[in-house]
C-alpha cells in the first residue's frame, strides 16, 4: 500500500473518532462539532486530504464527517 492509502486511513480513523466523540450530540450539533475541530485544529494538507477521501464512494467515514466535510468545503475560500 502507499503512502497516500495509509495516510488516507489514518486520517478517516481520526476523523471517525472526532465523530465518534460528538454521538451523543443532536445530528446537528456533531457534524458542526466534526467541522469546527477540522477546521481548527487540522492543517490544510489534512483538510484537503479528507474532502479528497469524502468524494470517494467507499471512503469509510461517519456520516457526520461526510456532512461535516461538505460544510467545510463551503467554508473555505475558493
Amino acid at each position: 500500500m502507499s503512502g497516500g492509502g495509509e495516510n488516507a486511513e489514518k486520517l478517516t480513523r481520526m476523523a471517525n473518532q472526532i465523530a465518534a466523540f460528538f454521538k451523543s450530540y443532536p445530528e446537528a450539533t456533531a457534524v458542526e462539532g466534526v467541522r469546527e475541530h477540522v477546521a481548527k485544529f487540522w492543517t490544510r494538507g489534512m483538510r484537503a486530504a479528507i474532502v479528497a477521501e469524502a468524494r470517494r464512494p467507499d471512503n469509510g467515514l461517519d456520516p457526520a464527517v461526510v456532512k461535516a466535510v461538505a460544510l467545510l468545503k463551503e467554508s473555505q475560500p475558493a
